[in-house]
């Protein structure tokens, strides 16, 4: 019996009816009920809405059956890691959205026996939480003694709960923090829960958005079968202004020196290994590395604030909108026409997901979230043109594209999901005070793809989009709004024009 079983089981014998009777309330067939109970199959969404319905069950109840049952259809670690996705989503959408006051100042956490390195130089714990306390040591004093603090990890992902301890010191820090690290996100076996990589990228993602803190991150992809590190140093190692931390692969044994030519040796390691690695989280303003447009991979979803209006783009409207006094104007063009005349010609069954709300932004504004000095904003009637374009093949099913249900997922402008054949492609684009933020993030670790791969095309047919007649009756809202409008400045131009003769 699964979870979902058993746990309806108990719900049906705590109600104190018959399944005969529950049957007839609920409106299902007797034998179906017997062997949901059972565990021999799992309900339709029409039987399962009908068995809540019945049992009478709390929102609290119903959820953690949804719950259940959401685990016995795609098992744990597809559930888990659906899960890790939208809170990478929601962190995206809470930093880009809310400005975090610097309200904090560092403090020193008292720690047992953790000695001054002046007066030692040579210290070494074993066992994970003194090793964790070690760390934690570290960065504290690398945090609290000086002005321009920066930190270097060379750590794997799996580490998490140190990226955890600098994200907890920075949230809100008067400080700021120049943090470089190399990054790998090893495969792990446990299928009970979240692959770790996804959670480490929540965390990862999240630390580089903050104001406070530089972030410059490299990366090495680690097959399954490759059991060796890039590192030919001691295995994981994190330099401080003065120090240097071993840490042991199972993170049980560590030791802090305060010695200057090992210190040397280890900056000269870390360098080496930068030059053997490649970016990972990129801050940037060239649209040539962020949108990869000068590379062409198999996309299969995208996950945007807007439709992708790339298959409405004509070469003349590319050409109107980017701002003719760039220097790589002309190339600029060519690239992009060449980018969007793969979409159009490759992609029409990719699954689109957008944000309603950015849309209708989008019929304010007329802005495409590139960089200001980049693009020209699109007028009135190409917004409606584009708009209705959208809402006609919706309507017709002639695109995958569907729109948030953003009662259970908000996205705002600050983000793109690009799941590719060989790896996702995050595009971060933002305020930061009053400048424009880009960052791109590339990965293409298989497992941390194919979680990406089946979130996005779980998405079609679940809650978190809405129906079909939905999405369009809300764009058909959007298109009737801003005709209305259209309409009325016309004939203010008119009586305008009369008036003047």
């Amino acid at each position: 019996m699964t979870q979902f079983s058993k746990r309806i089981s108990e719900l049906i014998d705590e109600s104190g009816e018959t399944i005969q009777s529950l049957a007839e309330m609920g409106r299902i067939n007797r034998t179906t009920l017997q062997r949901i109970k059972s565990g021999e199959r799992l309900p339709t969404k029409r039987v399962f809405d009908n068995l809540l319905k019945a049992l009478r069950l709390s929102s609290v109840e119903a959820e953690e059956l949804q719950t259940l049952l959401e685990i016995s259809q795609v098992g744990e670690r597809v559930y888990y890691n659906r899960q890790k996705i939208i809170e990478l989503i929601a962190i995206i959408y809470e930093l880009t959205t809310y400005q975090i006051p610097f309200s904090k100042e560092i403090k020193q956490a008292p720690r047992e026996n953790m000695t001054t390195l002046s007066q030692e130089q040579i210290q070494i714990v074993t066992g994970q939480r003194p090793v964790l306390a070690m760390i934690e040591n570290s960065i504290d004093r690398e945090l609290f003694v000086n002005d321009s603090p920066h930190l270097k990890l060379a750590i794997p992902s799996h580490f998490e709960q140190v990226y955890h301890y600098i994200f907890g010191q920075m949230l809100g820090n008067r400080k700021h923090l120049s943090l470089q690290d190399v990054q790998s996100f090893p495969e792990t076996g446990d299928q009970t829960a979240a692959d770790p990589g996804l959670g480490a990228l929540k965390t990862l993602i999240g630390l580089s958005l903050l104001d406070n803190v530089t972030y410059h991150s490299n990366y090495y992809y680690q097959s399954p079968a490759d059991n060796q590190e890039i590192n030919v140093l001691f295995p994981y190692f994190i330099l401080t202004s003065e120090d240097v931390v071993t840490i042991s692969r199972d993170f049980s044994r560590a030791v802090r020196y305060h010695d200057p030519d090992l210190y040397h040796f280890y900056q000269q390691g870390f360098v080496t290994i930068l030059q053997q690695t490649e970016p990972f989280i990129e801050e940037s303003r060239d649209l040539f590395a962020i949108y990869s447009l000068d590379n062409t991979y198999r996309i299969r979803q995208v996950v945007e604030p807007l439709p992708c209006f790339a298959y409405y783009a004509s070469h003349q409207m590319v050409a109107d909108k980017v701002r003719k006094d760039l220097p790589f104007y002309e190339p600029l063009v060519a690239a992009t026409n060449r980018f969007y005349d793969y979409f159009k010609q490759e992609s029409r069954a990719m699954i689109n997901v957008f944000s309603l709300k950015n849309l209708e932004t989008f019929m304010e504004d007329g802005n495409m979230y590139f960089p200001e000095e980049i693009c020209e904003p699109f007028s009135a009637a190409e917004r409606l043109m584009l708009i209705k374009q959208v809402r006609d093949d919706i309507e017709a099913d002639n695109r995958k594209t569907y729109a948030f249900d953003e009662e259970k997922i908000v996205l705002n402008s600050a983000v793109e999901f690009i799941n590719e054949a060989t790896l996702v492609h995050f595009i971060l684009h933002y305020k930061n005070a009053h400048n424009q933020v880009f960052k791109t993030i590339k990965l293409k670790e298989a497992n941390i793809v194919a979680a990406f791969d089946d979130f996005f095309r779980s998405l079609p047919g679940s809650d978190y989009v809405l129906p079909k007649e939905v999405t369009v009756a809300a764009i058909d809202g959007l298109i009737g709004k801003y005709e209305s409008r259209a309409s009325l400045l016309k004939q203010i131009d008119l009586e305008q024009i009369f008036f003047s003769k």
